[in-house]
């Protein structure tokens, strides 16, 4: 049952998956709708790249979230985010030889979109949405683009930037008469949809081409992390020339943070499982292989999303002090944290 939806959702999730210039880690999350109810999630804990037909994700009633999440739109912020995770898990729906696994915390803005959703948090594309001047050089990109798009400033993921998503889009319909194909979000990343997985995949990569192509981007770098007895240390040269460039010990990533990914992965290790010798231009990972190249694919986006944006003399938007709060106490990303 549903082979083709599996197939069709597996293609999606690795298209992406497979590229560290448009994931880093665990980030990022895919979805497809099997018919009028049930809609695949990518599964909290898994990376898109290790999605298959049959499992890396969870199957969900959507139109039970929709519903739900509207629902909650008058209670109060503190009561709506244990409420909105009850209701993503009673959500599931699993069909038959499935785990069942946590959905993604960003089910919520999946359920309200078209039919193939990809949401990365792309290097090219964070050019944009960690940039103070990001939002007009979107306009100049898409302005007279054959692609619509909406620049969401930066939300606290879960329920609040779901509805957002959704109430904007309702907005752009209402001017245009259709969905724009493409949603940037501030501190972020990017969501491109559509009804055609192989649509909303060309979508996502002519959008990214647009960036790089405007910004004349340079090459991103391979990842490369070596074994040092019981650890493991960054071997990829740009990480090492970024570390000397930009004096960047382990306050500077404490500091300079672009996007929640950032503090998911790195947050409390720095300084006791990350080790930065800035000496030497090198970083020191107290943990397993999996996780050393996972902490390593984040420094390595953002010492790329932050020589870019220099490189093209913009300003540098950091996240926002109430962001940087709710990610550090939020249950989810500590739960996603814990298991990547």
């Amino acid at each position: 049952m549903y082979e083709q939806e599996k197939k069709n959702m597996q293609m999606i999730s690795n298209y992406a998956g497979i590229r560290v210039d448009y994931v880093q880690g665990g980030g990022g999350n895919t979805s497809y709708k099997f018919d009028d109810k049930i809609m695949a999630i990518k599964a909290s804990g898994y990376s898109l790249a290790e999605v298959k037909t049959e499992t890396g994700y969870v199957t969900v009633d959507y139109m039970m979230i929709k519903q739900r999440y509207e629902a909650l739109r008058d209670k109060a912020a503190a009561d709506v985010e244990k409420e909105t995770l009850d209701i993503n898990m009673a959500s599931i729906t699993l069909l038959d030889g499935m785990e069942n696994k946590r959905p993604s915390v960003e089910v919520g803005f999946h359920a309200h979109l078209k039919r193939a959703v990809i949401h990365t948090h792309s290097v090219y594309a964070n050019i944009l949405c960690c940039s103070e001047e990001g939002k007009e050089i979107a306009k100049e990109i898409f302005g007279t683009s054959e692609y619509g798009y909406i620049f969401i400033p930066f939300i606290n993921p879960g329920f609040a930037l779901s509805m957002h998503i959704k109430d904007e889009v309702n907005k752009y319909q209402s001017l245009y008469g259709k969905q724009p194909e493409v949603i940037f979000i501030e501190s972020h990343g990017i969501i491109v949809h559509d009804d055609d997985y192989l649509v909303a995949i060309d979508i996502h990569e002519k959008v990214n081409h647009m960036i790089a192509e405007y910004f004349c981007v340079q090459p991103f770098p391979e990842v490369s992390i070596k074994s040092d007895q019981d650890w493991y240390i960054s071997n990829t040269r740009y990480i090492a020339d970024f570390i000397n460039a930009f004096s960047a010990d382990e306050t500077y990533f404490k500091e300079v943070v672009l996007y929640p990914d950032q503090m998911v992965y790195l947050g409390n290790n720095l300084g006791e499982n990350i080790l930065v010798d800035s000496d030497k231009g090198r970083i020191i990972y107290k943990t397993n292989e999996k996780r050393a190249r996972v902490i390593e694919e984040i420094i390595l986006g953002v010492a790329y999303i932050v020589t870019e944006i220099k490189r093209k003399n913009l300003n540098l938007k950091l996240l926002c002090d109430e962001g940087v709060d709710f990610i550090r106490n939020w249950e989810s990303e500590k739960y996603r944290a814990s298991i990547n």
